[in-house]
């Protein structure tokens, strides 16, 4: 086995031996890897989401003008 077949297959032996203790012991435990979940971060996104939202659509980066123009002098 080369080194690069070695790293992905240690990586879910080890998933799966912790996936298999958990749905043998019945238990789950959580880390704080996952703090993106929290209703604090998930009501600060969906604010978030709002205000892109309203910025794209309120401020148009196209203008009424038909003449041609540079983008490097305008």
């Amino acid at each position: 086995m080369t080194e690069g077949m070695h790293t992905p297959w240690t990586l879910s032996a080890t998933f799966e031996h912790n996936s298999a203790m958990q749905d043998f012991t019945e238990l789950i435990y959580t880390t704080s890897q996952h703090k993106d979940s929290t209703e604090a971060c998930i009501k600060g996104d969906s604010s978030d989401i709002e205000q892109m939202q309203t910025r794209i659509t309120t401020c148009s980066p196209y203008t009424a003008n038909p003449t041609l123009r540079n983008m490097v002098n305008g």
